[in-house]
């Protein structure tokens, strides 16, 4: 029993030396070699430890907060979501208003050759499919007053079209283009009176010119006014070529148009003219 006590007693007592020494040297600066060399070669070791450690609180962190950036996700999505649909329409807004500047100008325009006519301004919500560039629908029908055979164009007085058939809430347009279209015309120039014709879609043709009549490469051709619905004055095209012959009966002509018809989206309508 008193060798253990001594034991004991002599290990507390190294143990003190040992410290004593260990202060005095380190006071000296006598150990900072050694502490260099053990935090040499632990130094990696601990970096590891930290990384790690540094991951290990990441991984659980995000497994954690993982329903709350769920939330947050689906959050910036709706709002990113919100920003573009604000901006569409912004552009919608602005495409709009110049269509109403470009009705704007066309209303101090509306008489022609001294007649003048009102107008209603439609929308194109539909094509036939089966008789692709020849029929569009608008959305104005018998409510807004729409009756067969009105003048259909778009800005600028270009004709596009007449209304053949006409429902509550829409109406239905056969555009110039159908070869089932015939308008009465003349030429600007030298007044010459024919029959503009659609070509299955494909553009429009003068027919019906007299070979005595001259046609000019160039000279505008509008609406003569002698056929119900449709007055004097709107424009169709312009003469690209002309076709004659010793051996025919009239003259003819390939027209050039002014619109691009897939890209129409919105009309006017006459509803009458005086």
């Amino acid at each position: 029993m008193k060798k253990e006590i001594s034991s004991k007693i002599a290990s507390l007592i190294f143990l003190l030396v040992v410290s004593v020494l260990l202060i005095f040297l380190n006071s000296f600066g006598y150990l900072d070699r050694v502490k260099n060399a053990v935090f040499y070669v632990t130094a990696p070791i601990q970096k590891v430890s930290q990384t790690f450690s540094i991951d290990i609180d990441g991984f659980f962190y995000t497994i954690k907060n993982i329903d709350k950036f769920k939330k947050e996700n689906v959050v910036l999505k709706n709002e990113n979501l919100r920003l573009i649909y604000e901006v569409s329409g912004l552009k919608e807004i602005e495409r709009e208003n110049k269509v109403l500047r470009r009705q704007l100008d066309f209303s101090e325009n509306m008489c022609l050759n001294g007649s003048c006519f009102q107008w209603e301004i439609g929308r194109i919500i539909g094509k036939d499919p089966n008789n692709y560039g020849k029929y569009i629908i608008i959305d104005l029908g018998a409510k807004n007053g729409i009756k067969e055979n009105q003048a259909v164009m778009v800005s600028g007085g270009i004709l596009i079209g007449k209304v053949i058939e006409v429902f509550d809430n829409f109406s239905k347009v056969m555009l110039i283009t159908s070869s089932d279209s015939s308008i009465n015309s003349i030429t600007q120039t030298t007044r010459a009176n024919g029959i503009v014709k659609g070509k299955y879609a494909t553009g429009v043709k003068l027919e019906m010119i007299n070979q005595n009549e001259e046609l000019i490469t160039g000279d505008l051709i509008i609406t003569s006014g002698l056929e119900s619905g449709i007055p004097k004055g709107l424009i169709i095209g312009k003469i690209s070529n002309v076709e004659e012959s010793a051996n025919e009966v009239f003259k003819a002509a390939d027209l050039d148009l002014f619109v691009n018809f897939n890209r129409i989206e919105e009309v006017f309508i006459i509803e009458n003219y005086d």
